[in-house]
């Protein structure tokens, strides 16, 4: 704001692809509690392919979006076309990033330590946070030269060491495989090969260290160019983006003050936006249904990369005659007819329940109506309808499935009005 010089009241928030419901209820969240309109919560490879691909248009290309950030990483297949900018595939580790990079250097310093001194730097938590960053310090110095010099103090006892890049490499190779094996994961699911990519992305600041860009380069068998987007800006460039896009297709006042650059660059002569960003679902969203044997397995109702926002309705049968009740179990990121009993920490991955009552004397085979929404910002509406056995139209009972909750709507105005009193230094 003190940049713009203007007070910023709305927002498009970029999340990993791999998040799930809550994660992205609680991003929206954190939004409105700190005061913002949350226009939109984007998926972070798609913003990245955005403010690549808009000045993109007009050609056909695949795109690959390689997002290793500090804690987190994402592969994301993109397709630019004449005006649409459209996910295929993508999948994501939320526990590898440059953290683990750092994670290394730290366990091998604390170990020549100890080798050398008897001790181990790690059990004090004042020498393992100074050995955090020097590990840092010692990863960033290695993308610009061949040797870091690290210095380790504890107890009184000092241990000097130099690390060189081949060390360093040979110490995280297993973390690159990692990188590997997630991006042929991806490839695979959008029915690709390397060949088939035109152009590769390179996203977030750990992408500046030279093993990854020399493995995704060996890997593509492409040259890729590490200035092709900015690692650090890319994702925030491409939400800006897309908000201006969103207020350009709602016709928003505030696209009276663009500039002729912006209005040239994103506005068509029919006034609507230049370019439409099709997200997919990143996860399947199913729920629980019993099979012929009486199993629990999983029903999907929205399949992993449809195009999003979508809605779909499928109808179910109950399984006795007069049955009073039917719980609906809303699932995420399980596979169609996997049995719940064999899926380990299946309560991990439900997003909510209800239990629709039934009227008496309904027969065995009974019809319940069950309809997903799934909106832009990827959050899951669920209703479900009980319907009588003589006409599909007569609905006895109308639910909206209950999901775990990251914040109710009082817990939201209490921490608006909490933030309040903070100071920001």
């Amino acid at each position: 704001e003190a940049y713009l010089n203007t007070e910023v009241t709305d927002a498009v928030i970029t999340v990993p692809a791999y998040f799930r419901d809550a994660e992205r209820e609680a991003t929206r969240n954190a939004g409105k509690i700190a005061g913002l309109n949350v226009l939109q919560i984007l998926n972070e490879p798609t913003a990245a392919a955005l403010a690549y691909g808009v000045d993109q248009l007009g050609t056909e290309q695949n795109v690959l979006v390689f997002d290793l950030g500090g804690g987190t990483f994402d592969v994301t297949v993109m397709k630019v076309s004449e005006s649409t900018i459209q996910m295929l595939a993508t999948n994501g580790d939320h526990r590898l990033g440059g953290k683990d990079w750092d994670d290394k250097i730290i366990t091998y310093v604390a170990e020549m330590f100890e080798i050398e001194h008897g001790e181990n730097p790690l059990q004090d938590l004042h020498a393992y946070q100074d050995l955090q960053l020097d590990a840092i310090s010692a990863k960033e110095s290695l993308s610009r030269r061949e040797i870091a010099r690290i210095v380790c103090g504890y107890n009184g006892k000092t241990t000097y060491m130099e690390l060189t890049r081949e060390k360093f490499e040979a110490l995280t190779a297993e973390l690159l495989e990692r990188c590997r094996v997630l991006c042929d994961i991806v490839l695979s699911e959008a029915d690709m090969t390397w060949t088939d990519i035109d152009t590769v992305l390179l996203v977030g600041g750990s992408t500046r260290m030279p093993m990854v860009r020399e493995m995704v380069t060996n890997i593509s068998g492409k040259e890729v160019n590490p200035n092709e987007v900015n690692p650090d800006e890319a994702v925030a460039l491409g939400a800006a983006i897309q908000g201006t896009l969103r207020q350009i297709s709602e016709g928003d006042t505030a696209t009276a003050d663009m500039s002729d650059a912006v209005i040239e660059r994103f506005i068509g002569p029919d006034g609507t936006p230049k370019v439409t960003v099709t997200d997919g679902a990143t996860h399947n969203l199913g729920l629980v249904v019993l099979n012929a044997a009486r199993a629990s397995i999983i029903h999907v109702m929205i399949p992993k990369m449809t195009a999003v926002p979508c809605e779909m309705t499928d109808q179910f049968g109950t399984v006795d005659d007069n049955q009073r009740s039917v719980l609906i179990e809303v699932v995420q990121s399980l596979e169609q007819d996997q049995r719940t009993d064999e899926i380990e920490l299946f309560d991990e991955y439900k997003l909510g329940e209800c239990t629709l009552e039934l009227p008496p004397g309904l027969p065995e085979g009974s019809p319940i109506q069950v309809t997903y929404k799934y909106n832009l910002d990827q959050v899951l509406e669920v209703t479900a309808k009980s319907l009588s056995n003589s006409g599909a139209t007569a609905v006895y009972d109308v639910f909206s499935v209950i999901k775990r909750p990251t914040l109710d709507p009082e817990e939201v105005v209490k921490a608006q009005t909490d933030i309040q009193d903070l100071t920001v230094e």
